[in-house]
């Protein structure tokens, strides 16, 4: 069997190559009949596909066909309804309150989006009922923002003698929208003539609130809504209205549950986070508006950076939403505030600094050449503020006559000139690059200035041709540090080129340690016997104030005074360590006869010309005093009979910008900046201050672009500037400045009100 089988498959693979050859046409005969079944089965196939996509395109032309008689037999009910009202209202049969309900079905169409198949309801009523469905159509109009043709139909609905007061209360909302005071005003009047008509009805509180409220009598308004039932909603809308407007945030809080208006007022009240909170909620819904808002209280957050970012959206559209007044803050100007100021902030940290630069003594390189310089014709200031410098001990011709240009520097300085002195030393650092005592005494000058960067700059260019000159150094850190500047790199070189253990720089590890924190460490050495120099009296006042140590700040402060008896600031320091500032109207006013017996004894040439870390102290005591008007008096005498105006003109307009003669300072300043080419920050500064309180805002965005370029790290001068871009619907340099401003920057001077 198997062998029968196996001839049989090859006999079948022969006669396969037959079938290829065609040399069997019985075989091909069969194949084709194959062929033809399956072309057969394809086609039964085909046809079943067919019939069944029919069936369903049958299907649903069926759905479709049904759907739509449906619609229509709605439509021919919803006409039919129509037609049989409308043969009804012809023969009289509706009673009129049946007619209102009849509205509310026409209403209710139009909610449900039936638009045409209710204004159609409603133009059929018009003819039987016109005022009602007049009303009606107003209403609608209203909804769709038409309100010109919304106006028309309450006035039609007015003429016609019915509904008279809410149409009119409507027509004057119309009147509102389209910004026609004229006609707003003659709805107003027509609602209140015929809100009698309303006395019997449940909504007659709301009414008779909402007219008044229209007619500017806001607290009759209230009066009404306290009883108002109806329009729950618009009842709390108005309380809210009529709350903001008389300034009632709390109350216009309790009737609101509007994200939005929670957020404005939270803000109103001061409560920035709360508010942020609120508008954060509806930030994405109204990404303007609530965006705009947001960021205002973000400023007010100190949060420059999400400000910046929430402005972009109104940025990019071009859109200002709350338009800002820019503001100097009233403290600035208020003698309790700025008694309050002074309690918590004299002598802080930074104005300790400050005394070092001011106590700090010059350098020369031949001290005997130098004193025998300055004790010719009648100079007569101690001499404790001169120093030699102990590498320079070459007697060359060179030196000797650079010691000479020095001395002239260091006479002006001493005698309280300071910008004649910086002249000088700028003057010979371009001859003379190289030498450490003559960037450092250019340093000191500068630092009286307060410009901290060129200060720095110089102090690191002394230290670095000495590194024996460690108080460069030392100085370099505290410029630096004021400047905003990264000094990690000239503390480390110092920490590890000072010989500790020498007794000599004993002084200079107190320094030291009172910046890197340590007051243990800095106290030490106001427990040597010190020599009692300006500086080192200035460092063991600083030690005791930040220490709270009252007995020895009074005891230095007395031997500093003593040491400069006409020195204002010494003087300053001693009546502050040695009078309580716990009453601060008391220590105000026992101020007043020292400040008057100080005008004839002390040295005012360093509050004309000098340093502005003296000028600025004697400024503030006068302030707090109450005395500035003696100080302008002095100065304008002074004016008269100067070689030097530039910094008595500069006094001036301070005390004319804190005595709040804002025109006059401003005018000064002007003229400083614009005629006698004085460009330093503090001028620019202050003179956009008072440009502002004076009403040149524009004058104060100049300004303030200058200063900025002098100091990119003055936050005052970018707060400053990026308010009044946004004042001036700049907002893309608004935005510029808010990004570069750290957050948690607090202007002492910069604030902003929005306007209503």
């Amino acid at each position: 069997m198997a062998e029968e089988n196996n001839n049989r498959k090859n006999d079948e693979n022969e006669e396969e190559v037959i079938v290829i050859e065609d040399d069997q046409p019985q075989e091909q005969e069969n194949e084709e009949v194959i062929e033809e079944e399956k072309k057969s089965n394809k086609l039964f196939l085909i046809i079943i596909a067919l019939l069944i996509a029919l069936l369903i395109a049958l299907l649903v032309l069926l759905l479709v066909v049904v759907k739509k008689k449906k619609s229509e037999a709605k439509k021919d009910n919803i006409q039919t309804q129509i037609e049989t009202i409308t043969k009804k209202l012809q023969k009289k049969k509706v009673p009129k309150k049946n007619i209102e309900e009849l509205i509310k079905k026409a209403n209710i169409l139009y909610a449900k989006g039936k638009k045409l198949e209710a204004l159609q309801l409603l133009n059929k009523l018009s003819i039987y009922s016109e005022a009602l469905s007049n009303y009606n159509l107003g209403v609608i109009k209203i909804k769709e923002k038409k309100y010109k043709e919304a106006l028309n139909y309450f006035q039609k609905a007015i003429q016609n003698e019915d509904n008279r007061c809410v149409s009119a209360l409507n027509a004057a909302y119309c009147a509102l929208k389209l910004k026609d005071k004229k006609r707003f005003d003659y709805y107003t009047k027509l609602a209140e003539l015929y809100l009698p008509e309303e006395s019997t009805s449940k909504s007659y509180p709301f009414y008779y609130a909402l007219v008044h409220y229209y007619l500017g009598r806001e607290f009759e308004s209230l009066a009404g809504l306290k009883n108002s039932i109806t329009y729950p909603k618009e009842t709390k809308e108005l309380k809210t209205a009529i709350y903001n407007l008389y300034d009632d945030p709390y109350n216009a809080i309790d009737n609101t549950k509007n994200d939005f208006i929670l957020g404005i007022e939270y803000a109103r009240i001061g409560e920035y986070q709360i508010a942020k909170n609120h508008l954060l909620k509806i930030y994405k819904a109204l990404p303007y508006k609530a965006g705009v808002a947001l960021a205002l209280v973000e400023l007010k957050l100190q949060e420059y950076k999400s400000a910046a970012n929430d402005l972009q959206p109104a940025k990019q559209n071009n859109k200002i939403v709350y338009p800002i007044k820019v503001k100097i803050k009233p403290n600035t100007f208020d003698i309790e505030a700025a008694q309050k100021t002074f309690k918590n902030n004299f002598l802080n940290k930074q104005q300790i600094y400050d005394l070092l630069f001011y106590y700090a003594p010059y350098k020369v390189f031949n001290i005997n050449q130098t004193i025998d310089y300055l004790q010719k014709g009648s100079f007569g200031l101690g001499l404790d503020n001169i120093e030699q410098a102990t590498n320079y001990l070459s007697k060359s011709s060179t030196i000797s006559r650079l010691n000479i240009k020095m001395s002239e520097g260091i006479k002006f300085a001493l005698n309280n000139h300071i910008l004649k002195a910086n002249e000088i030393f700028s003057k010979l650092i371009k001859e003379n690059p190289y030498h450490s005592i003559l960037h450092y005494d250019l340093a000191l000058t500068y630092a009286g200035l307060k410009n901290y960067k060129k200060a720095y700059y110089h102090f690191l260019r002394a230290y670095h041709l000495d590194s024996t000159n460690y108080l460069a150094g030392i100085f370099a850190v505290i410029a630096g540090n004021k400047a905003k500047y990264k000094t990690n790199m000239v503390l480390r070189n110092l920490n590890n080129t000072i010989d500790f253990n020498d007794p000599k720089n004993k002084f200079y590890e107190s320094v030291l340690s009172l910046l890197d924190g340590n007051l243990a460490d800095a106290l030490s050495f106001t427990q040597t016997n010190f020599k009692k120099t300006p500086l080192h009296l200035a460092f063991s006042i600083g030690v005791a104030k930040m220490l709270g140590n009252k007995q020895l700040l009074s005891k230095e402060s007395i031997i500093l005074q003593t040491i400069l008896p006409k020195d204002i600031v010494a003087n300053l320091i001693y009546f502050y360590a040695t009078h309580s500032t716990d009453n601060m109207k008391k220590f105000a006013l026992d101020f007043q006869p020292f400040f008057l017996d100080g005008l004839n004894k002390w040295d005012l040439n360093e509050f004309y010309y000098g340093s502005l870390i003296g000028s600025e102290m004697y400024l503030e005591f006068a302030k707090i005093s109450g005395q500035l008007p003696k100080l302008k008096e002095k100065l304008q005498n002074r004016l008269l009979d100067t070689n030097d105006p530039i910094p008595v003109l500069q006094n001036l307009a301070f005390v004319d910008l804190y005595t709040k003669h804002f025109e006059e300072s401003y005018t000064i300043f002007n003229d400083l900046i614009d005629n006698k080419g004085v460009n330093d920050y503090k001028t620019l500064f202050y003179g956009a201050v008072a440009s502002i309180m004076a009403g040149h805002h524009a004058n104060a965005i100049a300004l303030l672009a200058l200063s900025k370029r002098k100091n990119k790290n003055a936050f005052e001068s970018r707060y400053g500037l990026g308010l009044l871009y946004h004042e001036a619907k700049n907002l893309r340099g608004a935005t510029i400045q808010y990004s570069r401003i750290p957050n948690g920057f607090d202007s002492q001077f910069f604030d902003f009100d929005v306007i209503p």
